[in-house]
């Protein structure tokens, strides 16, 4: 079976739990005669955009990829890409897959989930220094999904998607971009902390992310290897791609606080509060007037409250 990812295998997440995923199950299938075979780096397609199109035309079997990247596929997923339920990645990863086993999310049904996670918060990163956020007018700056858009919108930069996260330095060299919207786990592996000088701190969006199997392949597997492989995935799993690069996020945070080259932009109340507003507007609008859209909130809502109470009684 061939697990195809577009990102190089020193990527914190293929680098600490792919791999080690598919060591684990490899060890148990062995006495079935199947393997998974990691193919990182591209080397079944190096566009993030096509992932899920190689899997279902049958290139790869497994694969991983943003959920940005297949925008209107997952109508629910805008909601865990914006601080505004939650700012907590484990909260949301968790949701996130307890929405998928509830049958509460459209757009899976011919692919079989192995991980759901959200990633640590996207700040912005930038080529130029910045003194108020009125210096990000007219500033083009890299999103990886529409809830991105807006938010940079939000503040007056113009948002600029077709960039995927291998080709974000580059486009930051060539002065093609000015800044972008990235989460810190991946700012060293995508050689954006080499393109970059100013961070701001304040959360503004999530990347949610899935890993996933070719249904039809999944389904032609023994019961025997169908349950390896069920039993190695699932929630457990989708927290261990949050907690890896949560991890991988602060040492880099850390890594630029001690460099001299660098600096972080601490936004006013009154800027985040703009922000913050931006967040429940995109939600009102997500919604709309939309009854399985309002639901889907509140469940999600739920959810989340169902979490936190347990993580306060433990």
């Amino acid at each position: 079976m061939r697990l195809g990812i577009f990102v190089p295998d020193r990527v914190v997440h293929v680098r600490d739990v792919v791999k080690p995923w598919v060591a684990r199950v490899n060890e148990r299938l062995a006495e079935y005669g199947y393997e998974i075979k990691l193919m990182a780096g591209g080397s079944l397609g190096r566009d993030g955009e096509m992932q899920l199109r190689l899997l279902t035309a049958g290139v790869s079997d497994i694969t991983w990829f943003p959920t940005g990247y297949v925008a209107g596929r997952l109508p629910a997923v805008p909601l865990l890409e914006i601080p505004y339920l939650s700012d907590d990645p484990e909260d949301l990863t968790q949701a996130f897959w307890r929405l998928y086993t509830r049958g509460l999310l459209d757009g899976l049904s011919d692919v079989h989930p192995l991980a759901l996670s959200v990633s640590p918060a996207n700040f912005l990163h930038l080529a130029f220094d910045l003194e108020t956020l009125d210096g990000l007018s007219n500033r083009k700056i890299r999103v990886a999904n529409a809830a991105q858009a807006r938010i940079v919108g939000a503040v007056g930069g113009t948002a600029v998607g077709g960039i995927t996260a291998t080709q974000v330095a580059e486009s930051l060299s060539r002065n093609m971009i000015d800044g972008t919207l990235f989460s810190w786990h991946g700012t060293r592996a995508t050689g954006i902390e080499r393109t970059t000088r100013t961070h701001v701190r304040q959360p503004l969006a999530f990347s949610p992310s899935a890993l996933v199997m070719n249904k039809q392949r999944y389904e032609s597997l023994p019961k025997e290897v169908q349950d390896i492989i069920d039993a190695e995935s699932g929630e457990a799993l989708s927290l261990a791609f949050t907690r890896a690069m949560m991890k991988e996020a602060d040492q880099a945070v850390a890594r630029m606080e001690a460099s001299p080259d660098h600096h972080f932009y601490e936004p006013s109340a009154q800027e985040a509060q703009l922000f913050y507003d931006a967040f429940a507007r995109m939600a009102v609008d997500w919604g709309g007037e939309d009854a399985k859209r309002l639901a889907l909130i509140e469940d999600l809502r739920a959810i989340l409250a169902d979490i936190a109470r347990k993580k306060e009684a433990s």
